[in-house]
Formats: structure tokens, C-alpha cells, sequence
């Protein structure tokens, strides 16, 4: 399966890969979608950026050519307003995986969320991928809405805490198949 382009458009948006030079910019707008570990039970990883940079956010057996890291900007202003992290081949070589989507709060509601992954999926269906996967934190009833939305709508798996609990986390891995 090919990679997907190293910059793409929507109708609003520019999405490219993250240079080096905009490691301390992507990584404050990372970590203001740090209020998503109040679902995943996470904790802020300040140095996500850097490291998904010079070495990937990498699944297990995974290599750092199959892994991609891009910054979304408006076509207009040029401003930062999100971040996607992808992955091209796991769990199978036909398989393409959204390890991390974030859009910048002070830009929700415009749908540009939307904008972003109904462009990538056009291109990875283009780019003969059988199936696209996402994870999901089990208590973030918005990005479930929003992925199944999207046509993410088959539950692969669920991952984590076996009760539900304050202090419990689980995601669900949800599937869109061509």
C-alpha cells in the first residue's frame, strides 16, 4: 500500500508533514487536547511531538516508514488549527490506522474535524487500503459520535478495564471497511 502524500488539501484545510521547525508550536496544540485524559486515563506526554517526529508513535513490530505525522492549516491564514497521526499497515498490510486526530478547541464546531477525515478517507480508499481503524476512549461519547459518523461504525474490539468506574478506562477500536 502506498503512503499517503506528504501534503494534501481539503476544501479549507492544508494538511502536510510536521517539519522540524514546528516541533514547539504542534506540541502546545497537543497538549491543549490534554483534557482527553479525563477519558483515557492518560496523562500529558510532553514529549509526544519530538519523539512521534524522530521516531514514531509506533505499534508493535512497526517501522517509522510506515508512519506519518501532519499538521492542519487553514488554506486561508495559514493558522495551526490540528494534528493527525497515522499509521499504514497494521494490523495487516491492508489496514490504515488514525492513531491520533486533534483539532484545536478554539476551532470546534466548524466542522473541520470532519473535513480532514472524509479527505483521508477518499485517499486511503484511493490508495487501496481495505479498511481504516481508529481507537477510541470509551467515555468520550463526542469522538465516538464523530467517528461513527464517519462511517467508523464496526466495533473491532474493546481494550482496557473489564468494570466501568471512575477511576476504570477502556477504548474501543472502531473499523470502517471498503
Amino acid at each position: 500500500m502506498e503512503p499517503i502524500p506528504t501534503k494534501w488539501k481539503t476544501k479549507r484545510l492544508i494538511v502536510a508533514d510536521l517539519r522540524k521547525e514546528e516541533i514547539h508550536h504542534v506540541q502546545a496544540l497537543y497538549e491543549k487536547g490534554s483534557y482527553i485524559h479525563q477519558w483515557d486515563g492518560g496523562t500529558l506526554d510532553e514529549g509526544f511531538v519530538k519523539r512521534c517526529f524522530w521516531e514514531g508513535d509506533l505499534p508493535p513490530g512497526g517501522t517509522k516508514e510506515n508512519f506519518r505525522i501532519q499538521v492542519i492549516r487553514m488554506k486561508e491564514s495559514e493558522d495551526l488549527v490540528g494534528l493527525l497521526v497515522s499509521y499504514r499497515g497494521y494490523p495487516v498490510a491492508e489496514s490504515f490506522y488514525i492513531n491520533y486526530l486533534s483539532i484545536d478547541p478554539d476551532y470546534h464546531k466548524q466542522g473541520l474535524g470532519q473535513e480532514v477525515v472524509e479527505g483521508l478517507l477518499n485517499i486511503v480508499k484511493q490508495h487501496e487500503f481495505k479498511e481504516v481503524r481508529a481507537n477510541v476512549a470509551l467515555k468520550n461519547w463526542g469522538a465516538i459520535r464523530f467517528w461513527t459518523k464517519l462511517g467508523l461504525d464496526t466495533i473491532n474490539g474493546i481494550y482496557g478495564d473489564s468494570e466501568c468506574g471512575e477511576d476504570r478506562f477502556a477504548d474501543i477500536e472502531l473499523v470502517k471497511r471498503f
